[in-house]
């Protein structure tokens, strides 16, 4: 039987290519080709020769090349541990490829066919300048093999500046890798996403009163009736084409397409919202479609706000949500209706954890021994 076909042994196999991801990630530094080339200098002029006549001078040189290939080529190895977007899970190769695409596995490529290429030159030069007749061809073929060398490694300046600003952006992010269920909280900038995720959880978000705060996946833990669960809180998206997303919102999707068991969406029916209720549901539809419904994730909607907000504007977007979910399917279906709440006064919250934990026993029962969800 396939792992897919056994939801609790995938979510463990994908919990821990987290962890070797990030284990990976961490064991790596990435040298720029200027650091290299410059290493290179200050380890080559310490090199002093030892022996007088040609073969002195012969060994003086091969030493020099040798100083330039160590360096080089093991700078480069470092770059090469990286791993490809198949080696990484699932989560990170969304981010990867949202951010960069296949530049990334592209850039590795030539890190590592670079480092055959150092090796080679190491070796072929090696035994040019071990054949020298003279002093003069010696320190010229010396010269030719460390240039070729350095050439190589100059060659690939913005494929490791590419690797390494991966890199560090997929440290920044932070990730789940327990294995416990998952919620995450999506909706345009300035919903109360944060508020909300660190009012429920362990996280503590930036909160702001202008959008765009949340730059990074955060993520907490929550426990309500005795059960513990991930609360992600992702950067805000507007409802615009995908290709004008910026990279925060790039972020955002990455996290909803694939960790969620639930997606959390929140509706802003204040009068400080960023988007109109017509465009969050343009938005609302498309996480769902796009995410909900094919990842057949658990679906919950709440209105936030409903302390600042204006009553027909609240009972709009109430009415809104409530006619999408009529539409979706049952199985994701978590609640009928939205759930009117107040992230910052902790109004309605209760009641969304509820709703939260018994749609959570529905999606990954088998996290959940032993609880039958209610009716």
């Amino acid at each position: 039987m396939e792992a897919r076909e056994l939801p609790w042994l995938a979510r463990q196999l994908e919990a821990q290519k987290i962890v070797e991801t990030v284990r990976r990630l961490r064991e790596v530094h990435v040298y720029t080709a200027d650091e290299i080339v410059r290493i290179v200098g200050e380890r080559y002029r310490r090199i002093r020769r030892s022996k007088p006549g040609l073969p002195g001078k012969i060994e003086f040189e091969i030493k020099r090349l040798e100083v330039v290939f160590n360096v080089a080529y093991s700078r480069l190895q470092a770059a090469a541990k990286l791993p490809t977007t198949r080696e990484m899970s699932e989560f990170h190769r969304v981010l990867v490829e949202s951010f960069v695409g296949r530049e990334y596995d592209e850039a590795l490529r030539r890190i590592r066919r670079a480092l055959k290429l150092v090796k080679n030159f190491w070796a072929e030069y090696r035994l040019l300048i071990a054949s020298a007749e003279s002093a003069v061809e010696a320190a010229r073929l010396r010269k030719e093999g460390s240039g070729r060398i350095l050439s190589v490694v100059r060659r690939l300046r913005k494929h490791l500046e590419l690797v390494e600003r991966v890199r560090r952006e997929l440290l920044k992010t932070h990730v789940v890798a327990e294995g416990l269920p998952v919620v995450v909280v999506a909706g345009i900038p300035s919903a109360g996403k944060s508020t909300l995720v660190r009012r429920i959880s362990t996280a503590e978000p930036e909160i702001a009163s202008y959008p765009f705060t949340t730059k990074s996946i955060i993520v907490g833990k929550a426990r309500h009736q005795g059960m513990v669960f991930y609360v992600v809180d992702t950067p805000g998206i507007l409802e615009r084409p995908l290709e004008l997303h910026n990279e925060i919102e790039r972020k955002a999707l990455a996290a909803l397409k694939t960790l969620p068991d639930i997606v959390l969406v929140l509706l802003d029916p204040s009068p400080e919202k960023v988007q109109s209720l017509e465009n969050q549901e343009r938005l609302l539809r498309s996480i769902y479609e796009g995410i909900v419904k094919p990842r057949e994730a658990g679906l919950i909607i709440a209105v936030n706000k409903v302390d600042a907000s204006a009553r027909e504007e609240v009972e709009k977007a109430i009415e809104m949500a409530s006619s999408l979910l009529r539409d979706v399917n049952q199985s994701v279906r978590c609640v009928n209706k939205p759930i009117p709440i107040s992230a910052l006064h902790g109004q309605g919250v209760g009641e969304l954890l509820d709703v939260v934990i018994e749609c959570l026993k529905r999606k990954t029962p088998w996290l959940f021994p032993g609880a039958e969800p209610r009716s």
